[in-house]
C-alpha cells in the first residue's frame, strides 16, 4: 500500500485596489476595476442626485461618483494625485474619483472579516461590508452597490 501524499490547501486569493479618501484606505475587487485613469473634463449635471457629473470616456458618457462626498471625507487632498476607477457595478460602467491608488493587494479570502456590529448596528459606514487586515493597518471593503444607492 501506497502513503497518501499530502497537499497543504492554500487558501483562495483575491486581489484588491487599494485607495485613499480622505484620512481612509479603502480597497475593492480588482475585478471590478476595468481602468484607472487622470480625471478628465467633468460635465456638472443638474438635479442628479446620484451622481457628481459625467465625463467622455473616449466617446462613452460614464457617470461619475466622488467618494469624496458620499463617504464625507475630512482632510486634505491633492488634485495631481486624484484618480478615476472605471468600475463595472452590475452592467454599469461607472467612474468613482479616489484621493490617490494606493496599492494592488493579494489577500486570502481568511483576511477579509466582517464588520463588526456594535449596540445592534454597523460599527462603520453602510458603504463598507468589511475589513482586511494588512499588518498594523485595515483597509476597509467598500461596496459599491451601496454607494450608489445613497
Amino acid at each position: 500500500m501506497r502513503p497518501q501524499l499530502q497537499v497543504a490547501v492554500e487558501p483562495p486569493q483575491i486581489q484588491l485596489c487599494a485607495f485613499m479618501v480622505g484620512e481612509e484606505e479603502y480597497a475593492i475587487d480588482i475585478h471590478r476595476v476595468l481602468e484607472i485613469l487622470q480625471p478628465p473634463p467633468l460635465t456638472q449635471v443638474p438635479r442628479a442626485p446620484r451622481v457628481d457629473g459625467v465625463i467622455n470616456l473616449r466617446g462613452e458618457i460614464v457617470p461619475l461618483v466622488d467618494l469624496r462626498r458620499v463617504l464625507a471625507a475630512g482632510g486634505t487632498m491633492d488634485p495631481r494625485r486624484q484618480k478615476l476607477l472605471i468600475c463595472l457595478v452590475g452592467r454599469r460602467k461607472l467612474a468613482f474619483r479616489v484621493d490617490r491608488v494606493t496599492q494592488v493587494v493579494r489577500a486570502s479570502r481568511d483576511e477579509l472579516k466582517p464588520v463588526p456590529p456594535v449596540g445592534g448596528g454597523p460599527l462603520l459606514s453602510p458603504y463598507v461590508i468589511g475589513v482586511c487586515s494588512r499588518g498594523p493597518r485595515l483597509l476597509l471593503l467598500l461596496n459599491l452597490r451601496a454607494v450608489l444607492g445613497s
